[in-house]
């Protein structure tokens, strides 16, 4: 599917499809196209919130087109009859930028679309995230980071001390095995739920000091370094050295919000965009820390969620005008009071917090600990978008599939894998050069 994708790039690349006009306000009302994913009260959400700009916008009307499949839109991109503002995330969202079809906000930025104050109300690892050689071709949609999500009655059945904002590495591990409870030769409870996606081994890598990819060069992994390396395995015994994690054969594949919730495990690593679900599915007192400190620094995820402007529009003006509105305070707290989720804009978070606290009664338990999300954005990251997305996923799967759930080691599986990636990585860039394509 991506390589035909790719193909269409090149077609419109070769043929220079012609883009529509980037210049000023035509005369009239400008309609403007949006387009983003349609989460739960959307429609309710954008009802109170178009009316809102469109008030202090008067020549321009929005009209929202959902869109659910990044595959028309690429094509839609491709044929110049892309929506003028979209919203999407992760690797759909960085490939656009590398071929060109979004328009880059720096020179914006740099005109005062946003003020200093105002960029320094983001998370700056999210804002960086969005940023592709030089260009800054999004803004944040909403900031979701991972902290520790616990359950206090299991806790306090331990018998131990909640975590805190000082436990470590090796201290959470201690604290995973006071929660494991067994029954003969079968575990009851785990005491940590392991989700080893690549977006979260990357936060424990650069708990450990380690890197993803050499800064500006995704076409090379470093997941076969010792940091990494080191890092992968210490997590990865959690599961076959002191089981104190379960395979996914021993928890009968459930995922880990129902595993969670349904006390299977006492504590688990989840981003901000789960309480929706934890707040209402968990019957226990519920507890949130920050995530256990690494030996080097702190790290979390920061989701890649943003708004962008197609860099075909023929309102590029209005288009300024409307995503400078989508990231504002106003925006924002729309957002958290329809669909939950945490706000992009650090000056909201505390609004957003009241608003859960009024939603759900057992957000009261968590209370204040609610914020630890927010506090998170200053050291929160995204997670790395190698070269060729597609092909990095399928090799780092395949690999944390025989680390994590088969029991190899690290070192072995990673000085495997690694290398050969790199070298597929590196091949796919030379040919895109000198057919004109992706650098």
């Amino acid at each position: 599917m991506r390589r035909g994708i790719v193909a269409l790039v090149a077609a419109w690349l070769l043929i220079g499809l012609a883009r529509g006009p980037a210049g000023a306000l035509a005369a009239g009302k400008v309609t403007l196209r949006f387009s983003e994913y349609p989460r739960p009260y959307e429609k309710e959400m954008l009802q109170e919130m178009l009316p809102l700009f469109e008030k202090d916008n008067p020549d321009i009307q929005v009209v929202y087109e959902p869109v659910t499949d990044p595959v028309k839109m690429t094509t839609a991109m491709v044929a110049g009859s892309a929506p003028d503002v979209v919203c999407w995330w992760g690797e759909d969202l960085f490939f656009w930028a590398q071929q060109g079809m979004l328009l880059d906000l720096a020179p914006w930025l740099e005109k005062g679309l946003l003020s200093d104050k105002e960029l320094a109300d983001f998370a700056p690892g999210q804002l960086r995230g969005f940023r592709v050689n030089g260009l800054q071709y999004a803004l944040p949609q909403y900031l979701g980071t991972v902290a520790l999500y616990y359950n206090r009655d299991a806790i306090q059945r331990a018998g131990v001390p909640e975590p805190s904002s000082d436990l470590d590495w090796d201290g959470f591990r201690s604290l995973a095995q006071k929660l494991t409870v067994r029954e003969g030769n079968k575990v009851k409870q785990w005491g940590f739920y392991l989700y080893y996606e690549l977006d979260r081994i990357a936060y424990w890598v650069r708990q450990n000091g380690g890197k993803l990819h050499p800064e500006g060069d995704n076409t090379t992994s470093l997941l076969d370094q010792p940091a990494a390396i080191h890092a992968i395995q210490y997590w990865a015994d959690f599961i076959h050295r002191y089981r104190v994690s379960p395979t996914s054969a021993e928890i009968a594949g459930a995922s880990l919000r129902d595993a969670f919730a349904k006390e299977q495990a006492a504590t688990a690593a989840d981003g901000s965009w789960s309480l929706a679900f934890m707040l209402p599915n968990t019957r226990f007192e519920l507890g949130i820390a920050p995530l256990p400190r690494g030996p080097v620094a702190r790290s979390t995820l920061a989701n890649m969620d943003g708004y962008a402007i197609y860099s075909g529009t023929a309102h590029r003006e209005a288009a300024l005008r409307f995503l400078k509105f989508l990231v504002s305070p106003e925006a924002n707290r729309l957002r958290a009071r329809y669909q939950g989720l945490q706000p992009a804009r650090g000056s909201v978070a505390r609004e957003w917090v009241e608003l859960l606290l009024k939603q759900y009664p057992n957000a009261r338990t968590a209370g204040s600990q609610l914020l630890i999300f927010a506090l998170a954005g200053a050291y929160a990251e995204p997670g790395p978008i190698y070269y060729n997305p597609t092909l990095a996923r399928e090799k780092l799967n395949a690999a944390f599939y025989r680390i994590f759930q088969q029991g190899e080691p690290a070192e072995k599986v990673l000085k495997e894998v690694i290398p050969a990636l790199n070298r597929a990585l590196a091949a796919e860039r030379e040919r895109a050069t000198k057919s004109g394509g992706r650098k």
